[in-house]
């Protein structure tokens, strides 16, 4: 047992809570309440949850969390372990996709270019093939002297036809046009994805994928507290103060990977990613106090 484990237990104990009782009261499973007072983090999700769960389990039992991590610094997991024991299903799904349907997805593109270098062929020899005829017809003159030399002949022969492939070439060409606009519009249109992982106690984790932007914009419709941290539990500016009804705090994180929110009151904070409205994992008006986790991995399909 750790001397942060032993600290933890006391305090438990003077409160007279149970394992069930403080499991109700941080909704942290009962075997991860008993390894953090044993030590045992091999045994939690990952080092992230740990320092969340060791927090919740302070404030339980009226401890302060920060002064704690000061005083048992050695005694905490590190925070370059894995997060979390399960990828995220945006992860999974990558790993998931075979490496052939990259083919399949470039096969179409592949197959409109070939076809548009068809008919702009095609439209090539109708025009080339027009200006060879028109070279090849008989001139004025030409004609006076073969009626003089077979005789006359009917007004309606002295009439050349007109070349019915004119329309032909007009049609093939705005084809052509029209083939080219069209794959330029089917083009698809890739969207970011932000998805809920998990849920424990006041801490809700989202990861934020397949974008290159990370900009956040908190709403006020009434008083809330207010504070956001990076990855690396350092203060991100503007933040840890209460904010009034109708004030905006905007923030771009492009270059974090991972930002909690802390958010006194809930149900007076509306927080959008990239313009997308992020609904709260658990409702303000059950669970005032939230604190929500944005893991980000930059980037699109399209550039991995």
């Amino acid at each position: 047992m750790t001397e942060l484990g032993q600290r933890l237990k006391e305090a438990r104990l003077s409160k007279g809570l149970s394992y069930d009782e403080l499991q109700d009261k941080t909704k942290i499973q009962k075997r991860y309440l008993q390894a953090i007072e044993e030590g045992q983090y091999s045994i939690l999700p990952g080092a992230f949850y740990a320092r969340a769960f060791i927090k919740n389990y302070a404030e339980a039992v009226d401890l302060d969390p920060d002064q704690l991590f000061e005083e048992y610094a050695s005694d905490l997991p590190a925070t370059d372990q894995a997060k979390t024991e399960f990828a995220p299903r945006s992860s999974r799904a990558k790993s998931d996709v075979p490496k052939d349907s990259k083919i399949a997805k470039v096969l179409p593109l592949i197959f409109t270019v070939m076809l548009l270098i068809a008919l702009l062929i095609a439209g090539y020899w109708f025009v080339t093939n027009n200006v060879n005829n028109a070279e090849s017809e008989p001139t004025q003159d030409s004609v006076d002297d073969y009626d003089s030399e077979q005789g006359d002949e009917p007004e309606e022969s002295e009439q050349p036809a007109e070349d019915p492939q004119d329309d032909s070439s007009e049609e093939d060409s705005s084809e052509g046009d029209s083939t080219e606009t069209q794959s330029e519009e089917e083009e698809p249109v890739q969207e970011q994805k932000l998805e809920q992982v998990s849920t424990e106690g006041i801490v809700s984790t989202y990861t934020l994928s397949n974008t290159d932007e990370f900009n956040v914009e908190l709403k006020t419709t009434g008083k809330s507290y207010i504070d956001v941290k990076g990855a690396n539990g350092q203060f991100i500016d503007p933040g840890r103060k209460v904010y009034d009804a109708d004030e905006t705090l905007t923030y771009k994180l492009a270059d974090k990977t991972e930002v909690t929110f802390n958010i006194g009151d809930s149900r007076y904070v509306n927080i959008t990613v990239n313009g997308d409205p992020l609904e709260y994992a658990v409702k303000p008006s059950e669970m005032v106090r939230q604190k929500i986790v944005i893991q980000y991995e930059k980037g699109t399909e399209n550039s991995q």
